[in-house]
């Protein structure tokens, strides 16, 4: 927890801790210069080379230029002095931040950069007479962290390409999962409004009675409507632990009866589960339902007769949609509707199938397994 809590504050304050690292270089490069009694050289550039790390992530290039530049004027100026100083530790990390935060080519040239350095390092250090060896040696373990601090910068870049893709997949699915449930909810609302404007107004020139019973179904349904939108909308704003909870397989007679009160004649036959369900696969349910329902009004009408089937056999949910309406042609996709019920089963592992009925009408089945 602890650990979680501190990986999300740095997130939160890269900058800060930018400059937070920045300071805390200089300050352990100068009190050093104090304590081995450096001369003003040596604090300068325990200023110049570090400084510019408290911007290696919002500015990486201009980082890098700065401390290479830094490094460089350090070598053509003290190499036969002071030599390697402590500060130098910001060119790996100079290197690191172009590859991992600035453009591609900021990265390359940082790696070019810093391994030249290491070159110019190896042949003036160390001071003292030494043997080729030594030279060698000195320039290796520098090309080395030049190389090492790049590639860890490159990893970065990637696992951040990584993070950013994965977030913009989330975003994609959420998108589409509201619009889906926002087609759901509107698709069968609108059909039942339509099929009781269409009756009442038919129905208000003898019976005004059943004029009446249109408009207080066309408003239940509004409502009900506006209350699952809210919900939806509520996900959005607030968050899945606040929002209300959404409809599941114990609210399709609930879904049934609206719609029979529509004016559709419809037959319900309900199995409740046989033991708890996954909240989302009973909304997965209850959308399947409601899609195959409004289906029914918008393409076969009030006049049309409809069977819904609910049943648990063998360990697996079979839903099935029926209605004795005229047939209709359907495209290759079968229109949104259809999509986004398939896609609701696929993500349980389940299918979805629209088939006509041999003595007219069409048959909705869908069948899910219940995973354990």
């Amino acid at each position: 927890m602890l650990g979680e809590r501190l990986d999300s504050w740095l997130r939160g304050h890269e900058s800060l801790v930018d400059v937070l690292i920045a300071l805390l270089l200089c300050a352990s490069c100068v009190l050093f210069g104090l304590f081995v009694r450096a001369d003003a050289a040596y604090f300068v550039f325990s200023l110049v080379l570090p400084l510019p790390l408290a911007v290696r992530r919002r500015k990486a290039t201009v980082c890098a230029a700065l401390v290479l530049g830094g490094a460089a004027v350090q070598w053509l100026t003290v190499r036969d002095g002071n030599g390697a100083l402590p500060a130098d530790l910001a060119v790996p990390l100079a290197v690191h931040a172009a590859a991992a935060y600035g453009p591609r080519w900021t990265g390359r040239a940082g790696l070019a950069a810093g391994l030249f350095g290491a070159v110019l390092g190896g042949l003036s250090w160390p001071l003292l007479p030494s043997s080729v060896t030594a030279h060698v040696l000195v320039g290796a373990l520098l090309a080395s962290t030049v190389v090492a601090a790049w590639a860890m910068g490159s990893l970065r870049r990637v696992r951040l390409a990584e993070r950013d893709q994965r977030a913009r997949l989330a975003v994609l699915a959420e998108r589409t999962r509201i619009a889906r449930e926002m087609h759901d909810i509107v698709a069968h609302s609108l059909a039942v409004v339509i099929a009781q404007a269409d009756g009442g107004r038919y129905a208000a020139a003898t019976s005004p009675e059943a004029g009446r019973t249109a408009l207080a179904t066309i408003g239940d349904c509004a409502r009900q409507a506006m209350g699952e939108l809210r919900r939806v909308l509520g996900v959005l704003r607030d968050g899945p632990e606040t929002a209300e909870p959404q409809p599941g397989l114990d609210d399709v007679p609930e879904l049934v009866d609206r719609v029979r009160a529509g004016g559709l004649d419809v037959r319900l036959v309900f199995e409740a589960p046989p033991g708890p369900i996954e909240a989302g696969f009973s909304l997965a349910a209850y959308r399947i339902v409601q899609e195959g329902l409004t289906n029914v009004l918008k393409h076969a009408g009030t006049a049309a007769r409809a069977e819904v089937s609910v049943r648990w056999p063998g360990g697996r949910l079979e839903i099935d949609v029926l209605d004795d309406g005229p047939a209709r042609t359907a495209g290759p996709g079968g229109g949104h509707g259809l999509a986004g019920m398939r896609e609701r089963a696929a993500a349980y592992r389940g299918t979805v199938t629209l088939e006509p009925r041999p003595g007219g009408g069409h048959r909705l089945s869908a069948r899910l397994p219940v995973l354990a």
